[in-house]
C-alpha cells in the first residue's frame, strides 16, 4: 500500500467493537446491531472456545514465526497506519506478537524504520 494510504483495520479479538468503530469513521448513522451471545454471528469471534489447541513446543513456535517473518511485518505495519486503532489497541497486539515470536520482532525492529512505533 502506498505510504499516504488510510488503513482500518477490524481485529478478530475486537470484531464487533472494531466493526462499531470503522462504521462511524465511515459515516454510519447509527451503530451496526451486535449479534447475541450464542448466535451464529457470536461464534465468528469464538476465542478460547476453539476446538484446536496448541501443541507447538518452543522449536516449533520459533520455526513457525520464523516463516511468518513477511506476514508479521504486514500485521505490523497495519497495526501501526490504523486510523481507527489507539495507541493503547498498537501496544496490546504488539505485546502479543512480542509474546509468541519475540525474535521476529526483535529483528523487524531492528529495520529502519520499519518497526513498531509503539511497544
Amino acid at each position: 500500500l502506498p505510504t499516504d494510504t488510510e488503513v482500518l483495520v477490524i481485529r478478530t479479538k475486537n470484531l464487533w467493537q472494531d466493526w462499531i468503530n470503522v462504521n462511524k469513521i465511515l459515516g454510519a448513522r447509527r451503530d451496526v446491531d451486535i449479534p447475541g451471545e450464542g448466535s451464529e454471528g457470536e461464534r465468528v469471534n469464538a476465542g478460547s472456545r476453539l476446538p484446536v489447541q496448541n501443541t507447538l513446543n518452543a522449536r516449533g513456535r520459533r520455526i513457525l514465526c520464523q516463516f511468518l517473518t513477511n506476514e508479521i511485518r504486514i500485521y505490523i505495519d497495519l497495526l501501526n497506519r490504523a486510523v481507527n486503532l489507539s495507541d493503547d489497541d498498537v501496544r496490546a497486539a504488539l505485546e502479543g506478537t512480542q509474546a509468541n515470536c519475540p525474535s521476529v520482532v526483535k529483528y523487524l525492529g531492528g529495520e529502519a524504520g520499519n518497526g513498531p512505533h509503539v511497544m
